[in-house]
């Protein structure tokens, strides 16, 4: 079941930072250092994979 969402059940890239240094104990510069790390591909460029298979 999907539904939309709504602008007040989204939260900003800051909150979501927060949120998860604060669940992992660490800091939000942290957690940002470790994004930064990581080599994310743009949506156009991801690989489609059929689980069901």
């Amino acid at each position: 079941m999907s539904r939309e969402l709504s602008d007040a059940d989204m939260i900003s890239d800051e909150e979501l930072t927060e949120l998860l240094a604060d669940a992992e104990g660490t800091t939000p510069q942290e957690i940002e250092r470790g994004a930064a790390k990581l080599e994310i591909a743009p949506p156009e460029r991801a690989t489609i994979v059929d689980v069901d298979r």
